[in-house]
């Protein structure tokens, strides 16, 4: 659709090339001849023509209107030679149009010298009729030139506007497909979560049939020994049971510690400050040890994702100081920033001159390895043990062997 400005510079053309023609009708009717009726022919077929390239978006058929427009100006040059230079505001006005219609590189190649040749025959016949004036001729050849400019001009402005309305259109779509994409990463992120509780909750369950199956298996054991000891001697019977009074208290706090963690509320309800509080108090409790927990920096600012790895870590470290290490107190500090996480969790029990992993120290490696963090310990004989661990919070780099910080 035109638009406003567009469909009145077509309406001025219009105008302007019927008042030039009206201009070369003789005032003395008596004075026409033959030639006089190419200004009314040429009005009509101005008309036509007009209105086909108005309406018509084929090139050949702009073209050939242009063409027939062109022979009809230069034949108001010739016919008319001796009503001086007003014939080239005709070729002014074609060659508006036409750099208006083509690609410039097609008008450069052809117009400007058609219509240079039209005007140097025209020019030579004003000469042998001594019309010719240098001055006058040279006024209305630059108007000619600047209508090309403009028509130029306008070219450029339209495509330009297109050129807008194509990227505004595409930038639409982007938009669009941006929000897409969002919202299917909101849905691929609920799911991973999903996922992620979901893992960890098999990972517990798993924990609670390997350790807490493990003890039970062991009590039923130490209980039947006790019981087939009981009459032959009962000082060894009173240490069998206490053995079993310990493995009672053991898988009692494995139960406690993996049935908290399974609750959902800690994840969705409470935050992840109230739930380290909640762990190490609870823990102190039930297996009579001084836990400290030092926090710098905005625990809500952790990812869901890692919240349960950080827990498990937690759970697994004060289970060893207090069962291998029979610690007496335990530090958990936890430093956040916007690059890096930093737990550290450091007691006071035997330690070991050297540390050989366990199940649960290897099975903390592969949690802390699966979100791309790092996990040192340090432990020397009788001077405790220290987990060091690390998770970037920007971004990981992931090569073939392993997470690259």
């Amino acid at each position: 659709m035109k638009s406003l400005s567009m469909m009145l510079l077509t309406s001025i053309r219009l105008v302007t090339l019927m008042i030039l023609c009206i201009y070369y009708i003789p005032a003395d009717k008596a004075s026409w001849t033959g030639w006089a009726f190419y200004v009314p022919i040429a009005m009509l077929v101005f008309i036509v023509t007009h209105f086909i390239h108005m309406t018509t978006t084929r090139s050949i058929v702009r073209m050939i209107c242009s063409s027939v427009d062109f022979l009809l100006a230069f034949g108001f040059g010739m016919i008319f030679a001796d009503s001086g230079y007003l014939y080239l505001i005709f070729f002014g006005i074609i060659a508006t149009t036409v750099f208006i219609a083509f690609d410039g590189k097609q008008v450069v190649k052809v117009f400007p010298i058609a219509f240079f040749i039209a005007w140097g025959i025209v020019s030579y016949r004003q000469y042998l009729l001594g019309e010719f004036f240098i001055t006058s001729n040279l006024i209305n050849l630059t108007f000619v030139i600047y209508c090309a400019l403009v028509g130029s001009l306008i070219r450029h402005i339209q495509l330009a506007k297109e050129t807008i309305a194509v990227q505004y259109d595409q930038l639409n779509e982007t938009h669009t497909a941006l929000q897409d994409a969002h919202g299917q990463l909101e849905r691929y992120a609920n799911q991973v979560e999903e996922l992620t509780v979901i893992r960890e909750r098999n990972e517990i369950a798993r924990e609670i049939h390997d350790t807490v199956g493990h003890k039970m298996t062991a009590l039923i054991v130490q209980l039947q020994l006790a019981n087939e000891m009981s009459v032959r001697d009962p000082d060894k019977t009173k240490a069998i049971i206490g053995t079993c009074e310990q493995l009672a208290r053991d898988s009692l706090h494995e139960v406690r510690l993996s049935v908290r963690t399974l609750k959902e509320e800690d994840h969705l309800q409470v935050s992840f400050l109230h739930v380290m509080k909640e762990l190490l108090k609870e823990f102190a409790d039930s297996a009579h040890i001084q836990t400290e927990l030092d926090v710098q920096g905005d625990l809500s600012s952790i990812p869901l994702f890692l919240q349960p790895t950080l827990k498990r870590i937690v759970q697994e470290a004060l289970t060893n100081a207090k069962r291998h290490g029979n610690a007496d107190v335990c530090q958990v500090s936890i430093r956040v920033d916007s690059k890096e996480l930093r737990l550290e969790i450091q007691d006071d029990g035997k330690g070991a001159g050297q540390v050989v992993p366990s199940f649960g120290l290897l099975n903390m490696k592969e949690r802390v390895a699966e979100h791309g963090g790092m996990l040192q310990m340090e432990s020397d004989e009788e001077k405790g043990f220290t987990i060091h661990v690390s998770f970037p919070l920007q971004r990981v780099r992931w090569s073939s062997t392993g997470v690259i910080a």
